[in-house]
């Protein structure tokens, strides 16, 4: 498991057991069940999307968003992340889907809301987290072994809906 902050690899200590990263002490939100929030920001038929800057999966790709607050709305959680990890406002338009996404290294089950969204800003990298970013062509998104877990699934579903297919909006990554 690895800290939400600085990227470093957290130690389980204490009872119950939670992640303590050596620079910023306890991280309880590691410690649960996380919801979490991403969007797929569309402009002009493209997708914008993110590579991560810090662990864990540093160098792939993915769609902006990240963990909730305690008791803060999923759509909230959505703004919030695009505002702090591109500096850009976005506009949420519907909800993709619910995702599950578990990691059987860090006994870890991730709660996913995927909302569709636009926005008229020019994204910038903000609070470091990402290394860099860029709109892809529906048509030519990254590899899946260039994404984040799951995140590649989720993009396919926005492909399939956007040609009137079913997706598999209760996505289980895989499993």
């Amino acid at each position: 498991m690895h800290c939400e902050l600085c990227g470093a690899r957290c130690t389980i200590e204490g009872e119950p057991p939670v992640p303590v990263c050596a620079e910023h002490g306890a991280r309880w939100k590691l410690a649960r069940n996380a919801p979490a929030s991403d969007v797929i920001v569309v402009r002009d038929d493209h997708v914008l999307l993110a590579r991560r800057a810090i662990e864990p999966e540093a160098g792939l790709w993915e769609l902006p968003g990240g963990f909730a607050n305690r008791g803060e709305h999923p759509a909230d959680t959505a703004r919030r992340e695009l505002l702090e990890e591109l500096a850009v406002r976005v506009r949420l338009t519907s909800v993709l889907g619910f995702y599950i996404k578990e990691r059987a290294a860090d006994d870890d089950v991730v709660h996913v809301t995927v909302y569709l969204g636009e926005t008229d800003d020019d994204p910038a990298e903000a609070d470091g987290e990402v290394s860099e970013w860029r709109w892809f062509a529906a048509d030519a998104l990254p590899a899946p072994h260039e994404m984040s877990v799951g995140h590649r699934l989720r993009l396919d579903d926005w492909v399939r809906t956007r040609r009137g297919e079913r997706s598999d909006a209760l996505g289980l990554d895989g499993v």
